[in-house]
């Protein structure tokens, strides 16, 4: 991910709402929280399904950002599912995030949303630009307070 040091449009919006991270790759989870706190989001890191299962039964987020691969190659998308499938999780919104379709030839973004293989609420691929990541983040926060 490029980090660029300031971010416009950095708004009140952000602040109090929760971000949770879920990668196996720390550095990642590190940049990623770096450039989401940076705009008053609060973070969260888990690296591994257990990890966020457990942080998910202390704390809703508000929002959480999980990479498709991480031990398993369906690992991202069983948490997806499972998070998608229970009714005190259901409604928070997905941002998935991979490297998957360049190492294999399938466009996930055509797929998110299809709420049995892939229930995600949007899908970006990695490497991910700051501005663009955060963009989607607060577009997915509205439309979660319309909703």
């Amino acid at each position: 991910m490029k980090i660029k040091p300031k971010i416009k449009g950095g708004t009140k919006m952000s602040e109090h709402q929760t971000i949770l991270l879920v990668d196996d790759d720390k550095n990642f989870l590190e940049a990623t929280s770096n450039v989401l706190e940076s705009v008053g989001f609060r973070t969260i890191k888990a690296s591994s399904p257990g990890e966020c299962f457990d942080i998910v039964q202390k704390e809703l987020p508000d929002l959480v950002i999980l990479d498709v691969m991480m031990a398993q190659l369906d690992t991202g998308f069983e948490i997806c599912r499972k998070l998608k499938h229970e009714s005190r999780t259901k409604n928070i919104p997905i941002l998935m995030l991979s490297a998957v379709d360049k190492k294999y030839p399938f466009d996930f973004k055509d797929s998110a949303g299809e709420a049995d293989w892939l229930p995600s609420n949007d899908f970006l691929d990695k490497p991910v630009e700051a501005a663009e990541l955060i963009e989607r983040v607060k577009r997915l926060l509205e439309d979660k307070k319309e909703n």
